[in-house]
């Protein structure tokens, strides 16, 4: 049968890499010229060119070549692919954050060139999440092109085209490059190893030509080969100037059986799930601080008429895209690099900060605090820092993001002793050591909030009365307590020996919990070729223990262990009624060529993580994983799992849960072992923050409620402390419900075309389900069923009178022939 080669011009562009983001905006106008003279020196090249934030530089920096462009896309020789902002790690932005990459960057395609991409290209990213599928297929994008992991990597991948199933069961066509994404020298010898690889594998396929990374794309040599190939090709072949589309096309009209492979595309450059810390930790927060900011927009909007300002949303969205191309987000920049990366997330976070605080302000503003009292007073016997009349208190409202009803920790910068609920009933109240040190003054208070779905609850704090004595909590220098759990640690090593469900006696821990370093001076900071990090280099140890809170809210024991110049300082929290611990870490980081893994030996047979929108059960064979907000290691009697609010990097050898938190490689050390010297500088050194969770559970993880604990820990209440007023909203509201557990909120927010609403829900453990979601803020009710890890995007219209209706991610209705409506 004769095979066909599809010659696809292209150049890949590294907006960033061993470069800074202003280089790559230069070099993508350089690029986009020289693919324009080409195209006015040969009549039949096509060139091929993803990511919606190039063309946008190029539109705001040079129109009038913007306008060449526009001219080619409609003539046809301008092949735009992706449908993504850029080319984005798939493993470590959150799903979320991938839609976004879709919605932004197909309605930009849509707005300036009238086109919707359908084939799907990121031909560097460094491997490709199991629910890669659905979400390109949910964005109208049937196809997909893709290179890492290369056969050497992951030989049971199957060559060439293939059918990818997600893990919902969504399916496109995918093709792997087998011989790089572009060429620099060797076109004539590339062009004869395709035709090789083509009769082995028995499939037309596609050649990628163009030289790459810091761009420049196809040349006038490579053109003139090309020319030489298609009037002279072996016998049984043929060469075609083309786009993806164009061989996607003649793949489907062809009839081919074309094999099958189900779930993720690993692994490739396993250092990177751990690389920078700074950086990804900055864009978890980014995106939590966003997505909150969306939602309690809406709840504002709808009660009190205020709106987000779009022009600055939009902005801290573009950040956190460009921000997730695969070399940023890979942590495998140059240091300069990676602090420009982490100067645009903190813009975004500040932005996503500035436009939450006046949308929740407009809203406690009005909620109704005056209580009866006939002024606005505030009494001379009042704290200085607080509003208040002696025996009414000071009004606090507290805010909840999530579709569920919630319990948080509410902080109080003042030394409260008590605090009611709007009802009048009592809620505990512990004092707690300030962040400040000022003086006498270095007291706070905290308590523990139970918020509607969607909505806030008003509560009275009071600066007299007396001190709660009942307490069900306990705690000692070994062992934190409460009626679920018994936590008890050694004197002298620190590590956490046994977490014990009490109902049922069982101890979530088959050994003590350490925290261990291993050795990655083999590695360079991708970890090319290695996918276990395993050697051990040491233990942290020598333990000083601490009781630093004693109930009625929590009970706490800070742990401190060193390793050499390093320290760690850990404080573990047990709140009342808990069947979890909460950790507080601190890590002063001195040591290179270090993993730093917190590692939970248990009883465990396989590992469960959380991925973009999805979760992935793995055989839990060592090798280092990514992960999103969860990991849990299930056995047959239950688990334990580990949240975290910023951390993407686990293995779970032989049942031991090994959360990896900090990496001291080599910035951008590329295979460069042999060329190290005194001017290197290393990731993650001096202090980190971060914060994770140890939830020991019975029977399948899928009934331990994870994504909505990680939920919690990633967005956070939100609460003000206000003064006395009047207003016309009353004392607690519920804006939205769901009622099952499997069900979230992925994304509630004003639709981008400005009218009406935009609903994200997904299921989240892989159970099929008929849900209720109630939205009184909306006025509506609706029944959803949704497949396993299924991702449904509403749209609800400003009139109520018009039908709720399911929507692509691009918030645009095409190929929905008959989407549900309401």
């Amino acid at each position: 049968m004769k095979k066909t080669i599809t010659m696809i011009g292209n150049a890949h562009l590294d907006p960033v890499w061993l470069w800074p983001w202003q280089e790559g905006y230069q070099e993508v106008k350089a690029t986009f010229q020289s693919a324009l003279d080409r195209m006015e020196e040969n009549a039949d090249f096509v060139f091929t060119c993803a990511c919606a934030d190039y063309y946008r530089w190029v539109e705001e920096n040079d129109p009038a070549m913007f306008e060449k462009i526009r001219a080619r896309v409609r003539e046809g020789r301008w092949a735009i692919v992706g449908g993504m902002w850029i080319q984005p790690d798939m493993n470590t932005p959150s799903g979320e954050c991938l839609v976004r990459q879709l919605l932004y960057s197909q309605r930009y395609f849509r707005e300036k060139f009238g086109v919707t991409v359908t084939t799907g290209y990121n031909v560097d990213t460094f491997g490709h999440n199991g629910m890669t599928p659905q979400l390109l297929r949910r964005a109208g994008i049937q196809s997909y092109v893709w290179m890492r992991p290369g056969m050497h990597e992951n030989a049971c991948i199957p060559e060439g085209t293939m059918i990818w199933e997600g893990l919902d069961g969504s399916r496109v066509q995918a093709f792997r490059i087998p011989d790089a994404y572009g060429t620099a020298r060797d076109e004539d010898a590339k062009i004869d190893r395709t035709f090789e690889w083509a009769a082995r594998i028995g499939q037309s396929v596609m050649c990628f030509y163009g030289v790459g990374n810091h761009g420049g794309g196809p040349t006038r040599k490579s053109l003139a080969i090309i020319d030489a190939y298609r009037k002279n090709a072996p016998r049984g072949g043929e060469v075609v100037y083309g786009s993806p589309d164009d061989f996607f096309s003649d793949m489907d009209a062809s009839g081919q059986k074309l094999s099958v492979w189900r779930g993720e595309l690993q692994h490739h450059a396993s250092g990177c799930y751990s690389t920078h810390a700074k950086s990804k930790m900055l864009h978890r927060q980014a995106d939590n601080a966003m997505a909150r900011m969306e939602k309690l927009g809406v709840l504002s909007r709808v009660l009190t008429g205020h709106g987000l300002r779009a022009a600055f949303v939009q902005q801290g969205w573009h950040n956190l895209m460009f921000n997730e191309f695969h070399d940023i987000m890979g942590g495998c920049s140059l240091p300069e690099a990676l602090e420009d990366a982490c100067v645009q997330l903190s813009e975004t976070l500040s932005i996503a900060a500035r436009e939450e605080n006046a949308a929740v302000q407009r809203l406690t503003w009005q909620v109704d605090t005056i209580k009866g009292h006939p002024q606005r007073v505030r009494s001379k016997e009042s704290d200085w820092s607080l509003w208040g009349v002696a025996g009414q208190g000071t009004p606090v409202v507290v805010l909840n993001p999530h579709g569920f009803e919630a319990e948080g920790d509410v902080l109080v910068r003042r030394p409260v002793r008590r605090v009611k609920d709007d009802g009048g009933n009592d809620v505990p109240v512990q004092t707690v050591r300030a962040t400040r040190t000022n003086g006498a003054d270095k007291w706070d208070a905290i308590f523990r909030a139970r918020v509607p779905a969607m909505g806030y609850r008003l509560y009275w704090i009071f600066l007299e009365g007396e001190e709660q004595t009942e307490n069900e909590l306990s705690v000692s220098d070994t062992v934190l307590e409460n009626a679920k759990l018994r936590a008890e640690f050694d004197a002298h090593t620190g590590a956490l020996l046994h977490l014990i469900i009490k109902e049922t006696g069982r101890d979530a821990l088959s050994a003590p919990a350490r925290v261990r370093l291993m050795d990655i001076e083999h590695c360079d900071t991708w970890a090319h070729g290695i996918f276990r990090f395993d050697q051990p280099a040491g233990v942290f140890s020598g333990a000083q223990i601490d009781v630093i809170e004693r109930g009625p809210v929590r009970a706490g024991l800070r742990v401190t262990t060193r390793f050499g110049a390093s320290k760690l300082v850990q404080e573990y929290y047990l709140y009342a009624k808990a069947d979890q611990l909460h950790v507080d870490a601190r890590l002063n980081m001195q040591e290179m060529h270090r993993m730093v893994k917190l590692c939970f030996p248990t009883d465990g047979a396989h590992d469960v993580a959380e991925i973009p929108y999805g979760v992935i059960e793995r055989a839990g064979n060592g090798e280092e994983e990514s992960c999103q907000r969860w990991v849990a290691v299930q056995g047959e009697k239950g688990g334990l799992a580990v949240l975290n609010n910023g951390r993407y990097s686990y293995s779970a050898p032989d049942g031991e849960l090994r959360m990896t938190v900090a990496n001291t490689s080599i910035y951008a050390d590329h295979y460069g072992q042999t060329e190290r010297d005194a001017s290197c500088r290393y990731m993650d050194q001096g202090e980190l923050a971060f914060s994770y969770e140890i939830v020991p559970y019975m029977g399948a993880w899928q009934d331990a409620r994870l994504s909505r604990r990680a939920a919690l820990l990633n967005q956070t209440l939100v609460h003000v402390v206000e003064t006395y007023h009047e207003g016309p909203l009353g004392g607690e509201y519920r804006g939205l419900s769901i009622d099952v557990p499997n069900v979230d909120v992925g994304a509630f927010k004003r639709a981008e075309d400005g009218n009406g609403y935009i609903l994200r829900v997904c299921e989240t453990v892989g159970r099929p389900v008929r849900t209720h979601i109630d939205i009184p803020l909306l006025a509506r009710k609706l029944e959803v069923e949704l497949g396993a890890f299924e991702i449904r995007t509403l749209y609800v219209p400003d009139d109520a009178a018009q039908r709720v209706r399911a929507v692509l991610l691009t918030e645009l209705e095409e190929n929905e022939k008959s989407g549900p409506a309401w």
